[in-house]
């Protein structure tokens, strides 16, 4: 039995891949599922944050109330742009991107944001140096 356990305990992160994978799916096929009904997707949108922001703040309040730190207007302004510029703006395009095209296409898409960030990183570095 411990043996089997140290297995499926080895196996929980590719487990946990596939999960997320199929929720992005699932996730891919509602959004256009909302698009064939004329659903605006900035309404789904602001549904979708209005519903993590009720989840989350009340969660964040009371499980990081004793090591939260201090809310400067620094704080606020990188919270506020992180937001705006990685949330809100990069989801309704997304989700616009869904409207003009097909899901297989927006999820390909999708899929190439981590090579076009590390691109991004070494012409961001290089450009440092």
């Amino acid at each position: 039995m411990g043996k089997l356990w140290n297995v499926v305990h080895g196996l929980r992160p590719i487990l946990m891949m596939i999960l997320i994978q199929i929720m992005s799916a699932g996730m891919v096929i509602m959004y256009k599922l909302a698009s064939e009904y004329d659903m605006s997707m900035k309404v789904l949108t602001a549904y979708r944050y209005t519903i993590a922001s009720a989840t989350l703040i009340p969660l964040a309040f009371f499980l990081e109330r004793k090591n939260r730190p201090k809310l400067t207007w620094m704080v606020v302004l990188q919270a506020f742009s992180s937001a705006f510029f990685a949330g809100t703006m990069a989801q309704n395009m997304y989700a616009e991107s869904l409207v003009l095209t097909s899901a297989t296409f927006a999820t390909a898409m999708f899929n190439l944001v981590p090579a076009v960030t590390f691109i991004m990183a070494i012409l961001f570095r290089s450009l440092q140096h």
